[in-house]
């Protein structure tokens, strides 16, 4: 199967954002990158910001497919899955290519700059948040919501610290995930009365 030149140079422009960021990484060097000259790179994307966008959509879809595939066992309860999301995580903040979330890099240097930017990041992180909440209402969790909130900023704050923090975590996190499900839990909340 061969690629179009758009999908190309958006695969070229992911590797270089994901491990250079957005601004250092020149229009130049994505078309070296991806092979092609200017007028190609022009023709589909006529600002870099809006390769930006079409960027993290390909992120978004690459990761939501990561995701399903994750999630695919159907004989895994919900709680299983969160904990497979949690190990998944450990396991992409101690891999030495990991240069942080995406959407979270783009935020941070288009923040209040480009509102398309802002939006694509905006929405990849709604999914992402949906998932766990979609997990937590399964769970048969008291109060889904805020136990997804809580799960959504045990993972972004480890991310963080991960990007920050080179070497391999000293708290293992999907134990600390697991305490809040059993906070949010009915056999928990049946244990305490």
């Amino acid at each position: 199967m061969t690629m179009d030149k758009r999908e190309i140079i958006v695969e070229a422009a992911y590797k270089l954002f994901k491990s250079n960021g957005f601004f250092a990484t020149g229009v130049d060097l994505i078309m070296r990158e991806a092979g092609v000259s200017k007028r190609t790179m022009y023709k589909y994307f006529p600002t870099k910001n809006e390769l930006i966008v079409a960027v993290l959509a390909y992120y978004r879809t690459s990761y939501q497919r990561h995701i399903d595939d994750l999630l695919s066992d159907e004989t895994q309860s919900p709680r299983e899955k969160i904990k497979v999301i949690f190990d998944d995580a450990a396991a992409w903040f101690g891999d030495i290519n990991f240069h942080g979330c995406l959407a979270v890099n783009a935020m941070s240097e288009f923040a209040g700059k480009d509102k398309a930017v802002e939006e694509a990041c905006l929405q990849f992180k709604q999914w992402e948040r949906s998932v766990i909440e979609q997990l937590c209402i399964s769970l048969g969790a008291r109060q889904p919501r805020i136990l997804a909130y809580k799960l959504f900023v045990l993972l972004e704050g480890m991310s963080s610290i991960a990007l920050i923090d080179k070497s391999k975590a000293f708290v293992n996190i999907t134990p600390v995930a697991e305490q809040l499900i059993d906070a949010h839990t009915a056999a928990s909340c049946a244990n305490m009365t």
